[in-house]
C-alpha cells in the first residue's frame, strides 16, 4: 500500500512493479520524465538502481524481486 506522497527506493535486485489499485508515477533510472502507471499495469526496475515514485490517491501494489543470478543444477556445480 501507497499513502498519497512521494518515495524514493534502492534496490540491491531487479524488481517488478504491478499496479493492483489506484495510480502510480515512477521516475524510472535512465528517465528523463515521470511514466504514470494505472491498476493492471506492470513496470520493471533494473538490480542497484534508485527510483521514485508518487502518488496522489491511496493506491495498492506488489512488488516482486527477482535475482539476477540462478543456479542451473549439473552445470553451475557439476555433480549436483
Amino acid at each position: 500500500m501507497i499513502l498519497p506522497g512521494r518515495y524514493e527506493f534502492v534496490t540491491a535486485d531487479r524488481e517488478v512493479m504491478e499496479v493492483l489499485a489506484g495510480q502510480i508515477r515512477a521516475l524510472l533510472p535512465g528517465s528523463a520524465g515521470w511514466k504514470t502507471f494505472d491498476a493492471g499495469q506492470t513496470f520493471e526496475i533494473p538490480a542497484n538502481s534508485r527510483f521514485t515514485v508518487e502518488s496522489d490517491v491511496v493506491s495498492d501494489y506488489c512488488c516482486s524481486y527477482l535475482a539476477e543470478s540462478i543456479h542451473r543444477q549439473g552445470v553451475d556445480n557439476p555433480g549436483t
